[in-house]
């Protein structure tokens, strides 16, 4: 996991408050050369999934070492083009959107992935001459938290793969070619054999399709959230989708959409502690945050490993960690931490995915700054 400095965080907290977002630059580079890495030996582009976090300074981080965008919505096209990424950096796979918005990505020149079957017959005349992708989806349960599971039957991502035949008359018709299928199952997985499968399913219905020049496996790849806590093995997974390739027998490129990978751990939230207080049964510290700050908690059951940072040697008790909204509002319950006082800096790590860029103005609260550190220089973003 990456780490940052204590002291560091004491001199940040005392200029712009809490709470407050704060990334590593550095540990953002860290892991996407991780990928690189392993990937080196497969013509392969890096797309990062922007909905994870949006801010600005991380996208400049991200395109100068070469990586791509995911985006979800026109605004997101509109950011990255705005930063400079090209459009044929960009892959834009909306979900159940307006088909004005199709369009706009169509008209871009971005990797449009269309992910309906019924949206064929609405863009008709759109269509004719243009090179689509199509999000899949395949049918295939994996392990984890089923909110963020993508690719069974019962989701509403992509089309279902026994339409394809559909397709392919509605390609005929309309004139477009498929240089793209795009297969999502899922966020957080850490066993290779579930992302196996929706690379076999890749594999197996681009045999459809003569033109395909790609296949965007999404992504997945799970980050550790605590010591002890799997991850991905990245080679394994790597080596797999070299095997096909060289079965497949096709020149097409590899493009992966990390963006919890890439982020996540590279982000905290700093929060204050306003009360520590008995209930019948438990202590409760009450922060100056909540889940208008990081839902993730109280929306996944998300484990995010919380430090005090201020009492480092204290001794060790039981606390429910909550927050501040006038709601059920909870980071950790039975959450051993050293003992906590009022007054102290609490570090909730792994927070740069899906953290401020899910946050709201609930209950009229403010959402908190965000800092950026890089080489050791402190930036207010």
């Amino acid at each position: 996991m990456c780490q940052i400095d204590k002291v560091l965080i004491d001199d940040i907290v005392q200029e712009y408050g809490s709470p407050l977002y704060v990334y590593d630059a550095n540990c953002v580079r860290d892991n996407y050369l991780r990928i690189v890495s392993s990937f080196k030996n497969i013509v392969h582009k890096i797309h990062y999934a922007m909905k994870a976090n949006e801010n600005v300074a991380l996208l400049y981080v991200l395109k100068d070492l070469g990586c791509g965008i995911d985006a979800v919505s026109p605004y997101e096209i509109d950011r990255a083009l705005n930063i400079g990424f090209d459009p044929s950096d960009i892959v834009f796979t909306p979900s159940c959107t307006s088909v004005n918005e199709i369009v706009y990505g169509l008209e871009l020149g971005v990797h449009v992935h269309i992910g309906a079957l019924e949206y064929f017959p609405m863009l008709e005349e759109h269509l004719k001459g243009k090179k689509i992708g199509l999000r899949l989806n395949p049918a295939i349960s994996i392990e984890g938290n089923q909110k963020i599971a993508t690719g069974h039957l019962g989701s509403k991502f992509g089309i279902p793969v026994n339409y394809l035949n559909k397709v392919l008359e509605y390609k005929d018709k309309y004139g477009f070619d498929v240089i793209g299928l795009h297969i999502h199952t899922g966020s957080n997985i850490h066993d290779v054999e579930g992302l196996k499968r929706s690379v076999d399913s890749l594999f197996e219905y681009a045999k459809l399709f003569d033109e395909i020049k790609y296949l965007d496996i999404g992504s997945g790849l799970k980050i550790k959230y605590k010591e002890g806590d799997l991850d991905i093995d990245l080679d394994e997974y790597a080596h797999y989708i070299r095997c096909k390739l060289n079965e497949f027998g096709k020149h097409v490129e590899i493009k992966v959409e990390p963006g919890k990978y890439l982020i996540g751990n590279a982000g905290y939230l700093i929060t204050k502690v306003n009360i520590v207080k008995k209930g019948y049964n438990k202590l409760f510290v009450g922060v100056n945050s909540g889940f208008n700050h990081l839902i993730r908690p109280m929306y996944y059951d998300a484990y995010h490993e919380i430090v005090n940072i201020s009492n480092p040697k204290g001794d060790l008790l039981k606390y429910d960690i909550v927050g501040q909204l006038c709601e059920e509002d909870t980071f950790a319950r039975d959450r051993e931490l050293n003992e906590v006082r009022v007054g102290d800096t609490l570090l909730i790590k792994s927070a740069g995915a899906y953290g401020f860029s899910m946050a709201m103005d609930y209950n009229l609260r403010k959402k908190p700054k965000e800092i950026l550190i890089e080489d050791d220089k402190v930036f207010l973003v």
